[in-house]
C-alpha cells in the first residue's frame, strides 16, 4: 500500500519523543530532587512506569505504516497528556528550586511547599496517572488486534546504474565538474583511492547526476572496472562488500550477467562467505587495477563501519575513485576529506521543461504562462517536477491546471504521496531530539530567515534539548543545528552574516509532521487546517493586528510558544490584560516589531516562560512583575529606542542567560547588584557606574559571558583594584571586547585601570576607546594572544606612541582612528623583522598631528590587501610600500600634505588605487607627473572621483 500524507503525518515519532524526553526528566527529578517527600516520590515512580508502559506501545504503533483514524487519535490524547504532566513537573520543579534558593532548612521548606501549593500535588499526579492508565489501555488492546497484521512498508526500489539522459534536464555543469574531478589522477590525502561526495537534499537529483557520470564514454574507458552500489537506509558493511566482490567476479554464473549493479536484499542468498573471505578475494581483484565505485543514496554515519568496508580499497591503482550521493554532510565528511559537491535546485524555467517533457505536452506555448507558476511550486526540485509532469499528463483542461496551481502540493494525493514520502525519509532518519528540534520550526513561515543561537534559545526555552553531562545545554543545541543543517534541513541564505531558512518543501515536510501539534496563522487563517485540539506551539502573522486578534487564541490554552512574526505589527499598541491569564503556560513569547509600549502585570501569570522576545517595539517599561518569572532564561530587547530603564529588581532572574539589547546608550545604569546573574551568557553591554551595586566588579562571578561585551562609562573605575575585580582574564568565551571611557579622568588612573583589565588570550576582537593614558600597557602586544584578528584604537587622545601591534600572530584588522598626539609611526609598531604575519586591512583615519610614517621592513605584512590612510592633514611621507607583496587597493583620502609616493614605487599586486582631496599628490600622479611612472600600470586609478582610463596611459 503506498504510503499516504495521513500516515506520513501520524507515523511522526513526535509523542514517542515527548515520552522518552519526559521519562528522562522524571527519573532525574524523583533521583536528585523529591526524595524528601515520600508520597510525590511514589506517585512519580509510578507515573514513570506507565510512561515506560506506554512509550513501547506508542513505539510499535508509530512504527507501523497504516493504522485506523482512531489510533491517531488516541495517540494525540496520549501526547497531550504527557505534555500535561511535564507542565506540573516544570511548576513543582521551579517551585523547589525557588525555595531551595531561600536560607530556609530542608523541613522548612518541605512544609511551606506543600502548603503554599495551588492545587494538591499528589491528586494532580494521581489524576494524570489515571488517565494516561486509560490511555494505555486502549493501545494494548489495539496493538493485540492488530498484532498479527503485517507492517505494510512501501518498498524502497534500489537504483541502478541505468539512465535515460534525455529526461536529466540542465546538469550539464555539474557533470562536467564531476567528470573533471573522476579523471583526475590526484585525489584527496595522498592515497590511490579519493572519494567524490554528492550532497543535497532528498530529490534534488544526486542519484542522476552519478548515472550521467557513471555512464560517460571517457570515464567507461578510463577505469578497469566500474560498481554500482544502492545502498539506502538498509546500510550492511557486508552485502555493500558482497555487491563489490560480484561486480569484479565471474564465480557465480547466475550473476554473471549483472556487473554494474545489485540490489543488496538478494545478496546474502547466493554467497556464504565470511567477511573476511571477501575481503581477501576482493583485495587480489583489485591490486594495481583502477576502479569507479558509486555508492548511491549513503546514510551512514559511523566512521568504524566506513573504516572496514573500505579495507581492500588501499591496494588499488592511483586514480581510483568513490562517488558517494548522500542527504547528509556527516556521512560526507566521514567518508571523505574532500569538500563536498553541493548540487543546487534547479530554475523554474529548468523545472517547467521537465513537467513538459513528463506531460509529453511539446512546446506548449499556450500553456507557458500557467505552466511557468506551477513550475515555481516545484521550489527547484526535479523529482517535484516529475510529479508534476505525470499528474499534467492527464489533466489537459485549463480548469484543472488552475486548480493545481491553487492547490498546496500535500493537497492533491498525486503529489503528496511521491514528494513528501521521498523527504520524510531523511526525517525519519534523524533522532528523536532532532525530530521535535525540526518540527517546532514549521511555525515559521516560508522564506523566514532566523538566526542559529536564536532558534537554539527556543529549543532550549522549550525543553527539546537533551542535557548531556557537564556540556552546556546551548552548546548541544548548536550541535543539533549543525546535524539538521548536515541533512540539508536548513539552508543558509547569508554568507556574510550567516542566516539560515528552510526549502519551501522540507517547510512543508515540517508543517505535515507536525499538523497535530503546531499551526501558523496569516491574515487569521491557519496555513494548515483545521487547528488541531492539542495544539502546543503557534505563530501569527498578520498586516493588520488588533487585541481582538488576539483573543483568537484564547482557546487554545495549553500553547507553549506564541510568535508574532510580522514586522509590521506596528499597530498592536496594547496586550489584552486576559491574554496572559488564559495562555498561563507559555515558555516562549514573541511580540516583537509591535507597537506596544507596555505590558500589563498580568504577565507574571506566565509562571513557565523561559523566552521572552520585545524586540523593535516602542516598549518604555518592564513590569517588576517581571522578576516574578523565576524560570526567564531569555529576555530581548534589541532596537527598543524608547526604552530608558531596565527593572531593578532584575537581579532576581537567576536562571537569566540572555539578556540582549543595543540602546545601552539611552539606558543610564545597569540593574543594581547585576552581578547575581551568575549564567548569563548574552550580555551586550556592561555600564560602570560609581556606587556599590553598580560597579565594574559586578562582572567578577558571570564566567560563562560568551559573544560581545562593550564595558563603557570606564571613569567611574577609580583604580586597578576596582578593575581586577571584574576578572576579565576569566571570561574564556568572550570573543569580542570593547573597552570605552566618555569623559576625562586620570591618566595615570587610567593607566592602570586599562592594564587591570587585560582580558583572556582567547579573545578574537578589541577595541579601545576614548582612553586618555599615554602609553598602552604590555597586554595589548602581547603575542600570546594568538587568537586575536581585530584591533580598533579610537579616540586615544593623549597617547603618542602604538603598542609593537606586528607580533599579534592573527592580527587581520587594524584601525588606528583620531590619535591627536599621536605625530610618528615607526618601527616601533612593527617590533621585530616578519611583523604583521596576517594583517590584510590596516587604517589610518583622522590623525591630526600625524606627519610621519615608517618602519615597514621586507617581510612584513606579508598578506596586506587593503591600506586606507583617511584624514591625515599634516602627513608628509609614507614608508616603502613596495615590500607589500599583496597589496591589492590603496586608498589615500585627505592628506593635502603628503609629498609623494614612496620612492621605490608600488607593489606589483596593486589593483586599486583611489586618491582624493591630496593636491600635491594629486599633481605628481597626473600624466607626466612626477609620480606617474610609478602608477600607471595600476589597473583601476581614481583621482578626485575621475576615473583614469588604461587606454593611452603608455603614451
Amino acid at each position: 500500500m503506498a504510503t499516504t500524507i495521513a500516515s506520513l503525518v501520524l507515523s511522526t515519532g513526535i509523542t514517542s519523543a515527548v515520552l522518552q524526553v519526559l521519562l528522562d526528566r522524571i527519573a532525574n527529578f524523583t533521583q536528585t530532587k523529591i526524595t524528601q517527600f515520600t508520597q510525590l516520590h511514589v506517585e512519580f515512580l509510578k507515573l514513570g512506569a506507565t510512561m515506560s508502559k506506554a512509550k513501547a506501545l506508542v513505539d510499535d504503533v508509530e512504527n507501523k505504516k497504516c493504522f485506523p483514524e482512531a489510533c491517531r487519535i488516541l495517540l494525540e490524547d496520549v501526547k497531550s497528556v504527557v505534555l500535561d504532566a511535564d507542565d506540573l513537573l516544570d511548576e513543582i520543579d521551579m517551585d523547589l528550586e525557588k525555595r531551595n534558593s531561600t536560607d530556609f532548612n530542608k523541613n522548612q521548606v518541605s512544609q511551606m511547599f506543600l502548603s503554599s501549593r495551588r492545587f494538591n500535588i499528589p491528586s494532580e499526579l494521581s489524576k494524570i496517572h489515571k488517565e494516561l492508565g486509560g490511555l494505555v489501555e486502549k493501545l494494548e488492546s489495539y496493538c493485540m488486534i492488530n498484532s498479527g497484521q503485517p507492517q505494510m512498508a512501501a518498498p524502497v526500489i534500489p537504483s541502478t546504474s541505468l539512465v535515460d539522459e534525455s529526461s536529466i534536464i540542465a546538469r550539464g555543469s555539474d557533470k562536467e565538474k564531476i567528470i573533471q574531478m573522476v579523471l583526475s589522477e590526484q585525489g584527496e590525502g595522498g592515497g590511490n583511492v579519493s572519494v567524490i561526495p554528492i550532497v543535497g537534499m532528498g530529490g534534488i537529483g544526486k542519484t542522476a547526476l552519478a548515472q550521467l557520470v557513471y555512464n560517460d564514454p571517457d570515464v567507461v574507458k578510463n577505469f578497469d572496472f566500474k560498481i554500482w552500489v544502492s545502498v539506502s537506509l538498509s546500510y550492511d558493511v557486508v552485502k555493500i562488500t558482497k555487491s563489490i566482490f560480484y561486480s569484479l567476479t565471474e564465480q557465480v554464473s547466475r550473476l554473471s550477467e549483472l556487473k554494474g549493479a545489485f540490489e543488496l536484499s538478494d545478496l546474502s542468498k547466493y554467497f556464504e562467505l565470511s567477511l573476511n573471505d571477501i575481503h581477501i578475494q576482493l583485495r587480489k581483484k583489485l591490486r594495481g587495477k583502477k576502479f569507479l565505485l558509486v555508492l548511491d543514496d549513503m546514510w551512514n554515519e559511523n566512521p568504524r563501519e566506513w573504516d572496514v568496508l573500505k579495507l581492500p580499497f588501499q591496494v588499488a591503482a592511483q586514480g581510483s575513485k568513490i562517488v558517494m550521493t548522500t542527504r547528509s554532510e556527516i556521512a560526507s565528511s566521514i567518508l571523505s576529506g574532500a569538500p563536498a559537491y553541493h548540487l543546487d535546485t534547479l530554475s523554474h524555467n529548468d523545472c517547467w521543461t521537465i513537467i513538459k517533457q513528463t506531460a509529453g505536452l511539446g512546446d506548449a506555448l499556450e500553456k507557458e504562462l500557467i505552466g511557468l507558476k506551477i513550475a515555481k511550486k516545484c521550489k527547484g526540485l526535479p523529482l517535484a517536477a516529475k510529479v508534476i509532469g505525470i499528474v499534467l499528463r492527464y489533466k489537459s483542461g485549463v480548469r484543472k491546471w488552475d486548480a493545481l496551481l491553487k492547490c498546496e502540493l500535500w493537497e492533491s494525493p498525486e503529489h503528496g504521496n511521491h514528494i513528501y514520502p521521498a523527504l520524510k525519509l531523511s526525517y525519519d532518519n534523524l533522532s528523536s531530539y532532532l525530530r521535535r528540534c525540526f518540527t517546532y520550526c514549521s511555525i515559521f513561515p516560508r522564506d523566514h530567515e532566523f538566526e542559529k543561537d536564536d532558534l537554539v534559545q527556543l529549543w532550549a526555552a522549550e525543553g527539546f534539548i537533551q542535557a548531556q553531562g557537564r556540556e552546556e545545554i546551548e552548546d548541544i543545541g548548536r550541535e543539533y543545528f549543525g546535524g539538521l543543517c548536515s541533512r540539508s534541513f536548513f539552508q543558509v541564505s547569508d554568507d556574510d552574516q550567516p542566516r539560515y531558512k528552510m526549502h519551501d518543501l522540507i517547510h512543508d515536510l515540517a508543517r505535515l509532521v507536525s499538523a497535530n501539534i503546531s499551526f501558523s496563522m496569516e491574515d487569521n487563517i491557519s496555513t494548515i487546517l483545521p487547528i488541531p485540539r492539542h495544539a502546543r506551539y503557534s505563530s501569527l502573522l498578520c498586516q493588520d493586528i488588533k487585541p481582538s486578534t488576539l483573543e483568537v487564541f484564547h482557546r487554545y490554552e495549553k500553547l507553549r510558544t506564541f510568535m508574532l512574526l510580522s514586522e509590521h505589527a506596528s499597530n498592536l499598541y496594547q496586550v489584552p490584560y486576559d491574554f496572559f491569564i488564559k495562555l498561563g503556560r507559555l515558555r516562549v513569547l514573541n511580540m516583537s516589531h509591535s507597537g506596544i509600549s507596555d505590558l500589563p502585570d498580568s504577565i507574571k501569570n506566565l509562571i513557565h516562560l523561559r523566552y521572552l522576545n520585545l524586540s523593535h517595539t516602542s516598549i518604555k517599561r518592564l513590569p517588576k512583575s517581571i522578576a516574578d518569572i523565576y524560570g526567564l532564561e531569555t529576555l530581548k530587547l534589541k532596537n527598543c529606542c524608547e526604552l530608558l530603564q531596565l527593572p531593578d529588581n532584575l537581579k532576581n532572574l537567576i536562571k537569566l542567560r540572555h539578556l540582549d539589547f543595543d540602546g545601552y546608550r539611552l539606558i543610564s545604569s545597569m540593574p543594581i547588584e547585576v552581578g547575581k546573574l551568575t549564567g548569563l551568557e548574552t550580555l551586550p553591554a556592561f555600564i560602570v557606574g560609581k556606587h556599590k551595586g553598580y560597579q565594574i566588579g559586578e562582572l567578577k562571578n558571570m564566567r560563562f559571558l560568551r559573544g560581545s561585551i562593550c564595558i563603557t562609562n570606564l571613569e567611574n573605575v577609580a583604580s586597578s583594584v576596582e578593575g581586577e575585580a571584574a576578572m576579565l582574564h576569566e571570561k574564556q568565551y568572550l570573543e569580542k571586547l570593547e573597552l570605552e571611557w566618555n569623559e576625562m579622568g586620570a591618566q595615570t588612573v587610567e593607566q592602570e585601570v586599562l592594564t587591570s583589565l587585560k582580558p583572556h588570550v582567547g579573545l578574537r576582537e578589541l577595541r579601545v576607546t576614548g582612553y586618555c593614558g599615554l602609553i598602552f600597557p604590555n597586554w595589548i602586544a602581547d603575542s600570546s594572544f594568538c587568537k586575536l584578528e581585530r584591533i580598533d584604537i579610537d579616540k586615544c587622545h593623549f597617547c603618542t606612541l602604538l603598542p609593537s601591534l606586528g607580533q599579534l600572530p592573527a592580527l587581520k584588522y587594524l584601525l588606528i582612528q583620531d590619535m591627536r598626539a599621536l605625530e610618528n609611526v615607526d618601527l616601533l609598531l612593527c617590533g621585530s623583522a616578519g611583523s604583521f604575519p596576517s594583517l590584510e586591512t590596516l587604517t589610518f583615519r583622522d590623525m591630526t598631528k600625524l606627519k610621519i610614517w615608517s618602519g615597514i621592513n621586507e617581510n612584513d605584512m606579508p598578506h596586506l590587501r587593503v591600506l586606507i590612510i583617511d584624514s591625515c592633514p599634516e602627513l608628509v611621507t609614507l614608508p616603502s610600500t613596495h615590500y607589500l607583496r599583496s597589496l591589492e587597493m590603496l586608498e589615500i583620502n585627505r592628506c593635502p600634505e603628503l609629498q609623494s609616493l614612496p620612492r621605490e614605487g608600488l607593489p606589483l599586486s596593486l589593483a586599486c588605487l583611489i586618491i582624493s582631496e591630496s593636491d600635491i599628490l594629486k599633481e605628481r600622479c597626473e600624466v607626466q607627473g612626477a609620480d606617474w611612472d610609478k602608477i600607471k600600470s595600476v589597473p583601476n586609478i581614481m583621482i578626485d572621483d575621475e576615473v583614469i582610463p588604461m587606454e593611452g596611459r603608455q603614451n
